[in-house]
Parts: structure tokens; C-alpha cells; sequence
């Protein structure tokens, strides 16, 4: 494997390769060995990018070297923390950065803190910190990177209790563009660290991130209730009034999916378009359980498999639909209410799936998000209710025309439905979309932190904030 893989553009001549090389202590792979193929795949197998070289840093010191190097030969760089990123910018650069073995997850229970390295994944963390009782809000996928989620803002099924995961950031450690080892928080760096909860990856290589911890399990509601398809508008009514009545421990969400081949789903069931309920409850299990009655009181499940569960295995419950490899466009938006209007298209569209991988993702920002003011942190989007989230999945390139048309045109419908903003984590965004997102005020604050710690934009490869 690798062998006959050319280079983006053969810049990486042999002198300039050895001297990399020679600079770092973790492995570097280039198109002529073997090992390429695989450390130039991200989770989108539709992503087909030829870097000059991947470098598997070995700790901080192999990234600031990493930066430098790239600096003095005038190389792109792009970062991979988990290689989530649906628009597989991790990499878009001559030279990526791939933290893929900085995954050390270090908890302080008396403190209630963890110190997290930008390789590691939302598993890695759910499972060092359950070990203590504790939990900061995560991804819904558990081998989602915590470093992409983290710096676009983050949100999960904790968010209802504790807000986004960039709100529970205590500080960071971030390699910048002049190779120099920063400690960003409240009190040392705070613009940047404004910046980085939720402005992206502009602004350097984060190689740790502290977070608050919080009580959680060691039991949790998950599971999932779904109705038919014709069922929708009144599942997605329950749904918003459950969360406008304000139950702080209710994470739930939604989706327009087909109902897969797994043990906790009848066999007339499997193959069919359903609307799906994933309740995420963490307080009292019978309190829990009787909120999610109203659902059975508007239409009978063709899936009924709520149980109390681990909070790890609610974390990992969509893993299996989520694998790599999978080509994938994805879209996102969000709306002030999942009108009835909206409703009728995601209803339609979900019988026009390109594949039944795909899913519409319906599920909420809760008021835990609007605690703090909107310019708190960079994240643009605090008033947004509703993320309506297009999933574009299918297997095969024969495939790509109707998947993108599919994903496109569910993007219409959700702009013409009063889109007030987007996550730009799940969405595919240009540097206009980006600006749109943030709001000019927002914008040129980040430019400023832009110009101030990356002025030759070598960050340029995520939702991109542009120098001024």
C-alpha cells in the first residue's frame, strides 16, 4: 500500500524530506511507503487528499519542530485530532500534523479536572473520567476527535446539564504559528482564548485541553423510541414542548432514518423510514420515563427499547451507524422552530434517502447553552433552537450525484426556513458562510486574534477566519 501514490505537488524533495525527518522523533510517512494509504484516510471516505508528508508527531516538541519546518520550506500545514471533519480539511495540507498518538487522557477527581491531549477521542475520555464518576458534554459518536468538536464549540447529549464542551474549558496548551508553546485561559492569553471556544482551528495546534468535570451515571436514560414516518409531525411537537417546559436533565433528539438491522428492532421494522427518539435523560429514571410517555400518547412505537444504561453506552449507541469509511455530505442549519411546513420536507426527503445510512438530524440547543452571553465565547450560534442536520451517507462513488443533490437541496429547504445560523462543525462551509455564521462583529474580533497570532494564515485549513 503506497507505492503508487504521487505526491500533491513533489515539493517535498529527498533533502528536504531527511531533514524533516531528522527534526522528529515520531514517524513520518510519504507517498512512497507503505502506511500512506492508511494515515491519509479520514472518516470520509469521499476524501481522496495526497499530502507530501504526515507526520505522527511524538509529543509537543515534534509539533512546534513540525511548524517550524513547514514555516522555513513555505509548506501548507493542516492538523488532525480525529479526522471527523466531514470536509476533511485535517488533510488539506502539504504537511499534516496528525496527533493520532498524543491520546493521553489525565483525571484529577479532588479538582475535577482532565487534562485531555488533542489525539485523543471522545472514548478515551468517557472512559477515563467515568472511572471517577465524571463527565464533561462530548459527542453523540464516540470515536469522534475531542480536539475538532472542542474548538467549534461542542455540543452532545450532556449539553442540557452543563452547555457546550468549549464552555467547560479550564485552558489550553497550543503550539502557534511561530512554533511557540502557548497557555491560553481566563487569565493568561484570554483573547485567544475567547478564540478558541469556538472559533475552530485557526489559531494554532492544540496539543492538551483542561476541562471541568461534572457528576454524571453511573446510570443514564438512553436507548430509542420510533414511530412511523406519517407519525412525525406529532413526535416532533412532544419533542419541542418538552423542551420549551425546560427539563434540564432532558438531552433528547431526533431523527428521519431507517430503521437498522439490530436486536432491539422487529424484523418487520428493519429497512423501513422511521422518526426516531434518542431520550438522553439524567435524572430520576421514573421521572424520566413518564416525560416520554407523551410520546406514546401521540402515536404507538414501531420501536419501543428505553432501558437505564451506562453513560457510556448511551455515548457510543450511534457508533455503529457512524463508521469510516462511508462517503459522506453533510449539511446544517439552524431554525427558531421545526415548523409543520419544515416537517412535510424532512418527511419527504426521508423516503428520498441516497442510502440507508443517511439520517436528518433534529435535536435542540438547550437554555444550559444561553446561561452565558452571546459573546462569552467565539461560538456564533447561542440563539439558535433547533439544528436541523443533514446526514448524506452512502457506500459507494456511483452513488455521489444523488447523495450531494440530496444533502444540497435539503440545505436549501432549511434556509428558506428561516435558518438563523449554523454549527459549523457538521457543516461544509466557505469562508463566506463562515463570516455569515459568525456575524461581522464576531468576525472581525476573530480576525483580530487571527492577525495577532497567525499573520501569514498558516491556519488556514477549518472553518477559515480570514485575515483583515
Amino acid at each position: 500500500m503506497g507505492t503508487t501514490v504521487e505526491p500533491v505537488s513533489g515539493r517535498l524533495n529527498a533533502a528536504a524530506e531527511n531533514s524533516l525527518r531528522s527534526l522528529v522523533h515520531g514517524a513520518v510517512f510519504t507517498p512512497r511507503e507503505a502506511g500512506y494509504e492508511d494515515v491519509r484516510a479520514v472518516y470520509n471516505g469521499s476524501i481522496d487528499r495526497r499530502p507530501e508528508a504526515v507526520v505522527q508527531v511524538s509529543g509537543v516538541a515534534d509539533v512546534a519542530r513540525t511548524v517550524r519546518f513547514a514555516r522555513e520550506h513555505g509548506f501548507t500545514v493542516s492538523v488532525r485530532g480525529g479526522g471527523h471533519g466531514v470536509a476533511g480539511m485535517a488533510v488539506a495540507g502539504e504537511i499534516v500534523i496528525d496527533l493520532s498518538a498524543l491520546r493521553g487522557v489525565t483525571v484529577d477527581p479532588v479538582a475535577g479536572t482532565a487534562v485531555v491531549q488533542g489525539g485523543a477521542t471522545w472514548a478515551e475520555v468517557d472512559a477515563a473520567t467515568q472511572a471517577h464518576g465524571l463527565a464533561v458534554p462530548g459527542g453523540r459518536v464516540s470515536h469522534t476527535g475531542v480536539a475538532g468538536l472542542t474548538l467549534g464549540g461542542g455540543e452532545g447529549w450532556l449539553t442540557c446539564r452543563h452547555g457546550l464542551t468549549s464552555d467547560n474549558l479550564v485552558a489550553v496548551d497550543v503550539v502557534t504559528a511561530d512554533a511557540q508553546l502557548v497557555v491560553a485561559s481566563a487569565t493568561e492569553s484570554p483573547e485567544l482564548f475567547w478564540a478558541l471556544r469556538g472559533g475552530g482551528g485557526n489559531f494554532g495546534v492544540v496539543t492538551s485541553f483542561t476541562f471541568r468535570l461534572h457528576p454524571v451515571g453511573p446510570l443514564v436514560l438512553g436507548g430509542m423510541l420510533a414511530f412511523e414516518i406519517a407519525a412525525a409531525p406529532e413526535v416532533l411537537r412532544v419533542l419541542q414542548e418538552l423542551h420549551a417546559e425546560g427539563h434540564a436533565d432532558l438531552g433528547a433528539a431526533a431523527a428521519f432514518l431507517t430503521a437498522p438491522p439490530a436486536p432491539f428492532v422487529p424484523g418487520d421494522v428493519v429497512g423501513r423510514p422511521v422518526i426516531g427518539v434518542i431520550p438522553a435523560w439524567f435524572g430520576d429514571v421514573d421521572k424520566g420515563m413518564a416525560l416520554l410517555s407523551r410520546f406514546h400518547e401521540v402515536a404507538t412505537p414501531v420501536i419501543d427499547a428505553v432501558a437505564p444504561m451506562p453513560y457510556i453506552a448511551l455515548q457510543s449507541m450511534l457508533d455503529a451507524g457512524s463508521q469510516p469509511g462511508m462517503r459522506n455530505r453533510w449539511s446544517g442549519g439552524f431554525v427558531h422552530e421545526v415548523a409543520p411546513e419544515l416537517v412535510a420536507a424532512l418527511q419527504d426527503a426521508a423516503v428520498r434517502m441516497p442510502s440507508p445510512l443517511s439520517q436528518i438530524i433534529i435535536s435542540p440547543l438547550p437554555d444550559s447553552v444561553r446561561v452565558l452571553p452571546d459573546d462569552a465565547t467565539a461560538f456564533p450560534s447561542r440563539s439558535g433552537r433547533w439544528l436541523v442536520h443533514p446526514v448524506g451517507v452512502w457506500p459507494a462513488p456511483d452513488a455521489d450525484e444523488a447523495g450531494i443533490a440530496w444533502t444540497r437541496d435539503l440545505a436549501a429547504i432549511i434556509r428558506a426556513s428561516g435558518e438563523t445560523g449554523t454549527y459549523l462543525n457538521l457543516d461544509e462551509s466557505d469562508d463566506a458562510r463562515v463570516r455569515w455564521a459568525m456575524g461581522e462583529a464576531r468576525f472581525e474580533r476573530l480576525q483580530q486574534v487571527k492577525k495577532a497570532w497567525d499573520p501569514e494564515d498558516m491556519f488556514r485549513f477549518c472553518a477559515h477566519i480570514s485575515l483583515p
